[in-house]
């Protein structure tokens, strides 16, 4: 081989180790570098530095921008506080900062037609306030819970709505997520009436949507006119999941009772075993658009979930999905609805989101302590 087609080969060779960081990077540190290499080309791919948003897909066009997406942006600061988690770096918290403003300005409101739309960003407001003690940001997330908290159902059922003209649906969406924030809301402000209200809908939530064999979480359900519960188990996602996972871990780091441990276990369990292929064991595809984002949901909370109790099952499954994605994004970094293939172009920015939070998860991970069961956190009034 001549000289000339060494360099050439050498010059190839190096793009490809670049462009394939995240899927090869070793050590210690190896999720780490991936979920930093993620974080990189959400920005190249979605930040669009005039609107200080993120935009809807990549590449984005005039006609997919009309839409704000609130929920989907809600999610993108969460993703910009995981990265400043992980590095300390402030970059990610002004960006976040920025974005919470847009999402306001550009819906022309802090509030929401949809109760969860709002749970969310409250739940990422929440998280942004502890990275920066924010007031302004308090602000908003206490405003949001007070319009959240008129979701539920004054009668003997109870139960959280789903939107605001559209009350007579029950749905785990508004459900698991606002049981997490109430439960996040007593832990760093000690009112007790915010504990209350997350056993409530813990408690509801459990009783009506949450199968006991199996564990896994249904959509929502409809009181009918005759008196009896149309439950929709037709319908099971992998946030909905992730969501309940999530407020049991919150409920047992504040109480210590296994019992929410155990729930929380369950669901993990049957939803490893369900919404899985069973040969691969990487999550189903949930579909484009708001579906894209549900495995990312999930994976979060299964992550918190392995911090309380340690089931290694728990972060063999994250490492696998991740070893899957990159997989499948190793050419340009973008992430697609399906773990372990290529994208398709255009992308929505759900698909991106969720591929951070898997990888971003599965750096939390690396990066903890020994495997063994630590115990509950106490309550911090302030």
């Amino acid at each position: 081989m001549n000289k000339r087609k060494m360099v050439s080969l050498t010059l190839v060779l190096s793009i490809i180790l670049v462009t394939t960081m995240g899927a090869t990077s070793g050590g210690k540190n190896r999720y780490a570098d991936q979920a930093q290499w993620a974080q990189e080309k959400l920005h190249e791919y979605y930040w669009n530095d005039v609107s200080k948003m993120m935009n809807n897909a990549y590449p984005s066009t005039p006609e997919g921008e009309q839409a704000l997406n609130y929920w989907w942006k809600a999610h993108a600061v969460d993703a910009l506080v995981d990265g400043y988690e992980r590095t300390g770096d402030k970059a990610y918290t002004e960006r976040a900062e920025e974005l919470v403003r847009s999402i306001i300005a550009r819906n022309g409101s802090l509030h929401n037609e949809f109760y969860d739309d709002m749970e969310w960003l409250a739940l990422a407001g929440l998280r942004l306030y502890d990275a920066t003690g924010s007031e302004e940001m308090k602000g908003y997330v206490l405003d949001l819970w007070d319009d959240i908290k008129t979701a539920w159902w004054e009668d003997e059922l109870g139960g959280m709505a789903w939107k605001k003209d559209q009350r007579y649906n029950r749905n785990a969406c508004s459900s698991g997520p606002a049981a997490i924030l109430a439960a996040r809301l007593y832990e760093r402000f000690g009112d007790e009436r915010d504990l209350e209200w997350a056993k409530k809908i813990y408690d509801w939530e459990k009783q009506y949507l949450v199968n006991p064999q199996t564990g896994l979480v249904a959509d929502g359900l409809v009181l009918k006119e005759d008196g009896t519960l149309d439950v929709n188990e037709a319908w099971i996602f992998t946030y909905n999941q992730g969501t309940f996972i999530g407020a049991g871990v919150e409920l047992y780091r504040i109480t210590g009772k296994k019992t929410y441990l155990k729930d929380a276990e369950k669901t993990a369990a049957g939803s490893l075993k369900t919404l899985t292929d069973e040969k691969t064991g990487i999550f189903k595809e949930d579909g484009d658009g708001d579906g894209a984002l549900f495995k990312g949901i999930l994976i979060r909370y299964m992550v918190e979930l392995y911090e309380v109790g340690h089931n290694k099952s728990l972060k063999k499954a994250v490492y696998r999905n991740a070893d899957a994605l990159l997989k499948g994004s190793r050419d340009n970094g973008l992430f697609g609805q399906a773990w372990g293939k290529a994208a398709q172009n255009p992308l929505d920015l759900t698909a991106q989101l969720s591929g951070v939070f898997l990888l971003e998860g599965a750096a939390k991970l690396e990066a903890g302590k020994a495997d063994k069961p630590g115990k509950p956190d106490k309550p911090v009034k302030k």
